[in-house]
């Protein structure tokens, strides 16, 4: 009777120690997410200065090693070539947009009236002819309704400018505040290269040692993942480029290389991708009455999807040393926590953090004899 209740309270003790550890977990889980959440707000003008001085590094002492100018000068040089190259990048970005979306407000009332109405008609029409045939009391279900379904997307497309005014207005509302964030990220960043490596130093002379080694490793396995990471996504992006110019050249499109190279750029962007261009194209040219080419265009659309939905975490995983199963975990976690930024980051925080505990550096994973996850 005495071994069984020893065991029974050992079992008991084995429990809640478990739920003791996983509570505690959870806890550090959730203050890290909500510290994280909270300080990249107030502090990422100064965190984007940081990276921004450490990227102008290697041309800075490229200058000065090689070509013998003095770092303040080759400082200069390179923060006005950089932030040159960044604001025309960005003001041709936004006039671009600009100008598109002046363009769409215009073009989508005659859209709809010339060729979404006309369209939405003409397939009622005929799939009321096919169902008079066959279940007439559909057709007159359909015959009913049809008139109200088009109003109601007349009034949706009527009612996207004005919601494309209240996003600009609430837009404009945040400009002061973000408009000051950027001045405040140029000028940080011109007075942390100017004095790089002394902030650099000091900020790890204020850590402990092995934090320092810490610190130190982890940067470097964060270039390597980087260059890892920046050359899978330039494989993909001429996977989808490929698949882009075969599929459109096979629908005879005009410009099928141009276009497909410009889709294939935005399709990096997690929030735009392949299908904020090919979806909306192939209804449209659907609805218009080129049957094959819409559908064609979705097809394309649905096969690139597809096909990146497999290959990205394969080819992410290899380059930066993640098993698949466990990149995509990180990129899912990543982009419901955080957002299109997570599903970039998420992946490469993990890939630094095996790194460090292949070199020893931490202890994370328990190995047995299979190590390559």
């Amino acid at each position: 009777m005495i071994g069984k209740e020893r065991i029974a309270t050992s079992d008991l003790e084995r429990r809640w120690n478990f739920i003791v550890n996983a509570l505690y977990w959870a806890v550090i889980a959730a203050v890290i997410y909500i510290a994280c959440r909270w300080l990249l707000g107030l502090i990422w003008p100064f965190l984007c200065a940081f990276l921004f001085a450490w990227l102008l590094q290697p041309p800075i002492r490229f200058l000065t090693a090689k070509r013998h100018v003095r770092y303040g000068l080759s400082a200069a040089l390179c923060l006005t070539v950089f932030f040159a190259v960044l604001g025309g990048m960005l003001a041709a970005l936004t006039a671009s947009a600009v100008s598109g979306l002046q363009e769409l407000m215009q073009y989508l009332p005659g859209l709809y009236t010339d060729v979404i109405e006309p369209g939405l008609v003409s397939m009622g029409e005929r799939l009321e002819r096919s169902l008079s045939r066959t279940d007439p009391a559909a057709s007159g279900f359909l015959t009913e309704h049809l008139p109200d379904m088009l109003a109601s997307i007349s009034s949706a497309l009527a009612n996207i400018p004005i919601q494309a005014v209240t996003g600009v207005s609430n837009r404009a509302s945040r400009l002061p505040g973000q408009l000051l964030s950027t001045v405040i990220c140029v000028i940080a960043t011109v007075f942390i290269t100017a004095d790089f490596s002394r902030i650099s130093a000091f900020l790890l002379r204020q850590m402990p040692k092995r934090m320092q080694r810490l610190t130190l490793k982890a940067r470097d396995s964060a270039v390597h993942v980087l260059r890892s990471y920046c050359r899978s996504y330039g494989i993909i992006m001429c996977i989808t480029f490929a698949e882009l110019a075969v599929g459109l050249l096979l629908l005879r499109q005009k410009h099928a290389v141009l276009i497909a190279l410009v889709i294939a750029v935005l399709d990096i962007f997690p929030i735009l991708g392949t299908g904020l261009v090919l979806v909306p194209w192939g209804i449209v040219t659907l609805l218009a009455g080129s049957a094959a080419k819409g559908i064609g265009l979705l097809a394309l659309w649905l096969v690139i999807l597809v096909v990146r939905q497999i290959i990205e975490p394969r080819i992410l995983g290899h380059q930066v040393g993640l098993h698949p199963i466990v990149t995509l975990i990180a990129m899912f976690s990543g982009a419901r926590l955080f957002g299109p930024a997570g599903l970039l980051l998420l992946p490469i925080l993990c890939a630094v953090l095996k790194n460090l505990d292949d070199a020893g550096v931490i202890h994370l994973i328990h190995r047995g004899d299979d190590s390559s996850v």
